[in-house]
């Protein structure tokens, strides 16, 4: 490979993602649009096995799959008030919650067909079916209401010969069917939180007994409390969960330990959507006319380091974001939007494909060196967002740096907080220059970096 082109490459891709980054830089728009043919939705689950993405439509009666490009693939009808939605561990198969039926679906993700259907035992519409599943604790959890005003907890556990229902755990305060969310790398926590009222509570459960057994509860939580919460996620370990509420206007995290506050999200009116990766990075929307409409941030920091912006069909309508409308592709490679737009009705999914940060490769070396001696490379990678376990950076040398052509020489293994060092002993005098490369992966791009040292006699 020839060091000067892989330089070109990765000076002009970093130069192309530099130009998406953070809050003052332009705005990415999303990658690809596709209209959807249904009129309402509430809920969304990305099958990674079959590249396929699955959009609930609870007043068409249906469960919309599509390819990771929007193009529908089915519609499954006969699913009355298809609301929240759970995915196996083993992406087999779809749980739907179904509202207007008063139970649980179970789609196959092979052949889009129903193989089941579970009664939850708590009637039927708008105030009594479930709404909101979590998959917990070797269990299926579903957000139910009680009557008009209040809500519960239930689960349905599928491991014995019959499937069993349990109503009525955990807490009885919920001002309607609570919203729940879980984690597969944290299975016994679950978190619930209040969807109808002013003041919300938020609820998280230790579900490792098979009971909802109350770890932390908080009323109205937040310095600046709660209005209306429109979506809540986990970490992926479990340890935070952030919450997307209409007021205050940015994005709140608490720790599941004990619901305490742990920082926010800064991102602007009317928050109503949160999605988080397997990496840990975080993806906020809200529902916005003129702010963009999707941030992502690092973990912890405040500071969103990308945004998209979903333009309206003409100056007099607007394109928003729906409440619950951001999910992940598993492999973190991209996000999925629903979004609808205002003069028409019409809903949109969105993919934001690849949404990559700039990587930066800084190496330092001695001014000079002797022939035949160690000769130490030390360097950082670094990136908005962190990089995984194992990554490693190629070394390559140029004796002649006027020729254009390097060797590769070795590869070094980047520690967690990006610093690497390589040692090699070289054997031509004069200008030496070495070039470490990084290649990039889904979340951040190529780069490079380069030093030349002079190696003098032996």
């Amino acid at each position: 490979m020839r060091i000067r082109q892989f330089a070109e490459r990765a000076a002009l891709s970093a130069a192309m993602s530099l130009s998406l980054l953070g809050l003052g830089t332009t705005t990415a728009a999303a990658d690809t649009s596709a209209p959807l043919p249904i009129s309402s939705y509430r809920d969304m689950a990305v099958d990674a096995a079959h590249q396929q993405v699955f959009l609930s439509d609870p007043f068409g009666g249906s469960v919309l799959v599509t390819d990771y490009t929007g193009q529908v693939v089915k519609q499954i009808g006969g699913e009355a008030g298809a609301w929240g939605m759970a995915l196996s561990s083993d992406s087999r198969t779809l749980y739907v919650a179904l509202r207007d039926a008063g139970a649980i679906a179970a789609i196959d993700t092979a052949t889009l067909q129903e193989t089941a259907r579970y009664d939850t035992g708590t009637g039927a519409g708008a105030y009594a079916g479930p709404t909101s599943l979590a998959l917990a604790g070797g269990k299926i959890w579903f957000g139910y209401s009680t009557d008009t005003w209040n809500g519960a907890l239930g689960s349905l556990d599928l491991s014995g010969a019959q499937p069993v229902v349990a109503r009525g755990q955990g807490l009885d305060t919920f001002r309607g069917s609570p919203r729940l969310a879980a984690t597969p790398q944290d299975p016994d926590t679950l978190v619930a939180a209040e969807s109808d009222g002013n003041a919300a509570t938020l609820a998280v459960y230790d579900v490792s007994t098979g009971q909802a057994d109350v770890r932390a509860e908080r009323v109205d939580p937040g310095t600046d409390g709660c209005t209306s919460l429109q979506d809540l996620a986990l970490t992926p370990d479990g340890a935070r969960v952030v919450v997307a509420c209409a007021s205050p206007y940015y994005h709140q995290a608490f720790r599941t330990a004990d619901l305490a506050d742990d920082g926010r999200y800064t991102t602007s009116h009317y928050p109503n959507a949160v999605a988080i990766a397997p990496d840990g990075t975080i993806a906020a929307g809200i529902d916005g006319a003129s702010s963009p409409d999707v941030y992502l941030f690092t973990q912890g920091d405040s500071t969103a380091f990308k945004t998209w912006d979903f333009p309206a069909s003409s100056p007099y309508t607007t394109n928003t974001l729906q409440p619950a409308g951001l999910a992940w592709a598993p492999d973190g490679s991209r996000v999925f939007a629903v979004t609808e737009d205002s003069g028409s009705s019409s809903l949109t999914l969105q993919v934001l494909d690849f949404p990559q940060v700039a990587a930066t490769v800084t190496v330092q070396a001695p001014a000079s060196s002797p022939r035949n001696q160690d000769l130490t490379l030390t360097g950082k990678l670094q990136a908005p967002v962190g990089f995984g376990a194992g990554t490693t950076v190629d070394i390559w040398r140029l004796d002649d740096p006027t020729a254009g052509e390097g060797t590769l020489i070795g590869s070094a293994t980047v520690a967690a907080d990006g610093t690497f060092s390589y040692t090699d002993r070289p054997r031509a005098k004069g200008d030496v220059q070495y070039t470490v490369q990084y290649g990039g992966d889904a979340r951040h791009t190529s780069a490079y970096g380069t030093v030349t040292v002079d190696i003098t006699s032996d």
